[in-house]
């Protein structure tokens, strides 16, 4: 039998995870001396010891290694538990680096943004525009591409030319994180026939609305709905409609999301000076 100092040095693992792994039920000694209470071991143990030391090292919890230990002797339970764990680690691996992949991208539109971005908002007048549309309940804002993927190949099917870049519509009152009602819609030269789901319908001409616009990928949206917002605030207007983004250059013309470039509209009436609008 050895004591808990001698049987550390023979497992090299620490006294303190050797009375970790006893209060935790999974290694306790072989017994306690009733005089001294020095925690024996015997040298079978290190065996369950080397193995819940493999376990813990390939990501195992200890709830799952008590489970596991009894099943060292049954090869399919073993082999069961190791391609599931597996698993799970390959989508932590694909979650990392997908999180990496967003800090890259992140600091380079940090970097952009700092180096040439200047956003310039100005007042205009939207013209009515007939358009073909495509309206549906997304599960969130990520799989708008599903809706332009559908309209799109509608298009290619019926043989209907675009007159210039789409819109987005965004027509929920407030930011959701799930169930959002979006809009695409690209504008026509002249009225077709749309069966359900699509629609040929005109969007109505807004008297004034602050327009941005920014270059590059799609993520570069918050920080030009933070420079439209400001603008509005400093310059005494509200919003009276939702945003919409205008696609000037998008991935039917361009091939890079370097070269993309996006108007953001969004219909404003002036405020007087106590923040009443001003009937027009």
């Amino acid at each position: 039998m050895f004591k808990i100092g001698e049987f550390s040095r023979l497992a090299q693992v620490s006294a303190r995870m050797l009375r970790y792994y006893d209060q935790c039920g999974l290694l306790h000694p072989d017994r306690v001396d009733h005089f001294t209470g020095y925690r024996l071991y015997s040298a079978a143990q290190l065996t369950d010891l080397a193995r819940i030391v493999a376990l813990r090292d390939m990501g195992f919890g200890v709830e799952e290694i008590a489970a596991l230990l009894p099943c060292f002797g049954d090869a399919a339970a073993m082999g069961a538990a190791l391609r599931k764990k597996e698993r799970a680690v390959r989508a932590a691996i694909a979650d990392e680096q997908t999180k990496l992949e967003r800090i890259a991208a992140f600091c380079g539109a940090l970097e952009k943004e700092r180096r040439d971005m200047t956003y310039e908002v100005k007042l205009t007048s939207l013209p009515a525009e007939t358009v073909l549309s495509l309206r549906d309940t997304l599960p969130d804002y990520q799989r708008e591409g599903e809706l332009w993927h559908r309209l799109c190949r509608y298009m290619a099917e019926v043989g209907v030319a675009c007159d210039q870049g789409g819109y987005s519509i965004y027509h929920d009152e407030e930011f959701r994180d799930q169930d959002v009602d979006v809009e695409v819609a690209v504008p026509l030269a002249a009225p077709v026939e749309a069966p359900p789901p699509y629609s040929c319908h005109t969007l109505p001409a807004i008297p004034l609305a602050a327009a941005v616009e920014f270059a590059g990928p799609y993520d570069g949206y918050a920080a030009a709905t933070q420079a439209l917002a400001t603008w509005v605030e400093e310059n005494g207007y509200r919003m009276t409609g939702p945003i919409r983004g205008k696609a000037i250059a998008s991935p039917a013309d361009v091939p890079s999301p370097a070269d993309y470039r996006t108007q953001l509209q969004v219909p404003v009436q002036k405020l007087h000076e106590h923040g009443e609008k001003i009937e027009r």
